[in-house]
């Protein structure tokens, strides 16, 4: 049996196992390979210091970190594949799992190109879709065109992972996602983690097209596994680790409301035929639907069945600018869902978009007087917190980036900035006055709100750092922010 190394890059949460390591290593042992994995994230946050950790998160925002960061991360990433890659080991296995990895990835794999090695490198993930800030190189030419990975794998990983391994003897049909083997979790230390949960697939795509998101262009169709499948899928790692908690890693688990509230429905009675599953319970992130297409019976279900948490893209309190977004939800719809998880205990965290290019003073004050709103949702425990990132981005191939829409909003970038895969720095002419410094007041303006109204607030250290950041970066504006929350 052939070996390899599937590694995990930073930045990434120190919570549990990579789920794309996990799929690999499904693939791997389907295609008789004995695949070994080292998350380089977990490696690399315990021989870094607190100031060098988050420089290394800055990194993304600020595109650039000091050659001292550089020499440590290189001195730790050549210990990690001393002490962890396996002999006779046939490839090197690099998941970039976003743009946030992008950076780090380009430094290792430049340090990779010095070596004599008898491996392979393949790299993949959602990251190796994206462009380099500072040149404007996509990381494909980049790694491809400089001879620095061998395969690079885009899209959907485990067919053309499953056909390198194989010399393109097996592929996997990937408009039939069972056909894919599960993923393989039970090797994993979750010693090193801080949480003993598993993540799980049952659907790709999205049913939506925001104007703001990539997920369309990464699966263009919308995905899903049968309901039963899902079920086996959770009992399986259930009896091979003991573990109770699962997170969905899908774009949105009601997408097939039908199909959602089937798995329900079955997952519920696993439980009460055997009293072994009956602390499983799961968490994902869902999308605010109409009481035609949820009526309470699905939210029943999901109760039964261990729902502890959906993750819902609410993003304004303002209609308008969720019709401007594609979004397909009226307040209604959001009063109804609300009342609904409350009745069957359901919490929610709501993602919120700060700062959309047709969002006004108005449309903010809306924001702002829905947080009043909802409160007593979140003295319910309903809305457990409310995530607002740090403000509004751009990101390349969603549909606001195409032309025709860029130009209808008259969207422009400072003149040090270009659009590559994340930028903050853009303004409008249909609407000069969102500016970002407007933006950044009207985020952290919300914050207040939400300090004033108890709403939970964990993580804020970090994002209004980043926040703060930002403001350092707009230079010769004479507008002032106040910071004093910053």
């Amino acid at each position: 049996m052939n070996n390899l190394l599937i590694v995990n890059l930073p930045k990434y949460d120190l919570n549990a196992p990579c789920a794309a390591t996990a799929a690999l290593m499904g693939v791997a042992y389907d295609n008789d390979y004995k695949p070994y994995e080292s998350d380089f994230n977990i490696y690399l946050h315990k021989n870094l210091n607190s100031e060098e950790w988050y420089e290394l998160d800055l990194w993304p925002l600020l595109y650039t970190i000091s050659d001292t960061l550089k020499s440590r991360i290189l001195e730790s990433w050549n210990k990690m594949l001393a002490d962890n890659l396996p002999s006779g080991c046939k490839f090197l296995c690099i998941s970039i799992f976003s743009y946030d990895s992008l950076h780090i990835s380009k430094l290792i794999l430049e340090e990779e190109k010095k070596k004599t090695k008898n491996y392979k490198i393949i790299v993949g993930g959602n990251g190796a879709s994206s462009t380099f800030t500072d040149n404007g190189m996509s990381f494909s030419d980049w790694s491809i065109n400089g001879g620095y990975v061998d395969h690079l794998v885009s899209g959907d990983g485990e067919s053309a992972f499953a056909s390198i391994l194989t010399d393109g003897t097996n592929e996997y049909n990937l408009d039939e996602l069972d056909t894919i083997p599960y993923p393989e979790y039970s090797e994993f230390d979750y010693n090193d983690y801080s949480e003993r949960k598993i993540y799980i697939t049952s659907s790709r795509g999205c049913v939506r097209r925001c104007t703001y998101c990539d997920v369309n262009e990464i699966w263009p169709t919308f995905r899903y596994r049968d309901a039963q499948s899902i079920v086996n899928e959770i009992k399986k790692h259930f009896y091979e680790t003991g573990i109770t908690d699962y997170d969905f890693t899908d774009s949105l688990i009601n997408g097939s409301s039908s199909n959602f509230f089937k798995f329900n429905t079955l997952l519920a009675e696993e439980k009460e035929k055997n009293p072994d599953l009956r602390d499983i319970r799961y968490r994902g992130q869902s999308i605010c639907k109409t009481q035609k297409s949820m009526p309470e019976e699905h939210f029943e279900a999901m109760h039964y069945a261990g729902c502890q948490q959906l993750t819902t893209g609410i993003e304004s309190f303002s209609e308008q600018i969720r019709t401007d977004m594609r979004k397909k939800f009226t307040n209604n719809d959001l009063d109804y869902y609300l009342e609904q998880c409350g009745r069957w205990g359901i919490p929610n965290i709501f993602l919120m978009l700060v700062g959309y290019p047709t969002e006004t003073e108005k449309n903010h004050r809306e924001n702002c007087e829905g947080l009043h709103k909802y409160k007593k949702y979140s003295d319910s425990g309903v809305i457990e917190l409310i995530r607002f990132g740090t403000t509004m981005k751009i990101v390349e191939g969603t549909p606001i980036a195409q032309p025709d829409m860029f130009k209808k909003l008259g969207l422009s970038f400072d003149e040090d900035y270009r659009l590559s895969d994340i930028n903050f720095y853009w303004n409008s002419s249909v609407n000069p006055d969102n500016t970002l410094i407007a933006r950044i007041r009207r985020r952290v303006e919300l914050h207040e709100i939400c300090v004033e109204l108890n709403y939970p607030q964990p993580r804020i250290d970090t994002e209004l750092s980043k926040l703060k950041e930002l403001a350092k970066t707009i230079i010769n504006n004479k507008d002032k922010i106040n910071i004093k929350t910053l």
